[in-house]
């Protein structure tokens, strides 16, 4: 290792040791009082210092000493190109997820778009030799899409729920009858059934905190039972949407964030 050292650094030592001669017989005419003497002497171990640093520096104007050093420069440049690169990163964010963003009514079926667009930024990053860490946009970039390729299969679900508590309340106003003669009883029965029955809650927020397929899952699954339950009306439940719903919960469980290719026959 030092024989390494020596060797690609030898001019440098050399003009190094050097010059610490010459500034010891400088310092050592002054002592004799030949100024004359220990300024060229002086001058002269300046200049293998200078020479033994000469790869440091960019620019040198005579011995007025106006010189700017190169390893300052590059720590510069490499301070400026981390700037640049926050500033990259924040643009391509807002890029990206302006686009996903805008106009949620009509965002189904352009997730193939959105998904191109954020590889092809990736890519053109790459290519400039910018490697910026994109992970946490793409992760939640696949928390929107499960949003998305969720609202087809819930809307399945939501109107065969929705039925089976229209059924349970035709059945407490059969049961009943009009006019109602038993008010408490009545009373009693649609309080119960607004109590087994709930809201799905704000999907796009649970989404982004958690496994929304699954949580749709559980809910049909709980009104399905409290409706059979309580008022003995049965849900039809669509097969096909609780198959979506379920593979979608396994790629989230999974955490496969970065393999959403799975999933886009979903997206419609």
């Amino acid at each position: 290792m030092r024989w390494k050292l020596v060797k690609n650094a030898w001019e440098q030592i050399f003009f190094a040791v050097l010059g610490l001669v010459f500034i010891a017989f400088s310092f050592g005419h002054l002592w004799l009082g030949d100024v004359t003497a220990a300024s060229a002497i002086f001058a002269m171990s300046f200049f293998c210092f200078l020479y033994s640093n000469i790869s440091r520096f960019k620019r040198i104007k005579g011995l007025g000493f106006e010189a700017e050093l190169w390893d300052d420069k590059q720590k510069e440049a490499a301070q400026l190109i981390d700037r640049l690169k926050s500033i990259v990163s924040v643009y391509t964010r807002e890029i990206i997820m302006g686009k996903i963003m805008s106009g949620r009514l009509g965002a189904a079926g352009k997730w193939a778009d959105h998904w191109k667009l954020y590889d092809e930024l990736v890519e053109k990053h790459s290519e400039l030799g910018q490697e910026i860490d994109f992970g946490d946009l793409k992760q939640q970039m696949f928390k929107i899409f499960v949003f998305d390729i969720t609202r087809k299969p819930f809307g399945l679900l939501n109107e065969a729920v929705q039925k089976g508590i229209g059924d349970a309340q035709k059945s407490i106003n059969m049961t009943f009858g009009s006019p109602i003669t038993d008010s408490e009883g009545y009373s009693n029965r649609v309080k119960l059934l607004r109590d087994v029955t709930t809201d799905c809650g704000d999907r796009f927020q649970i989404s982004q905190n958690g496994d929304l397929a699954q949580h749709i899952i559980d809910w049909v699954a709980g009104m399905k039972n409290n409706l059979k339950t309580h008022f003995d009306v049965p849900i039809e439940i669509d097969e096909s949407a609780i198959n979506q719903l379920q593979i979608i919960s396994k790629e989230v469980q999974a955490e496969r964030y970065f393999a959403p290719d799975k999933l886009l026959s979903f997206d419609t």
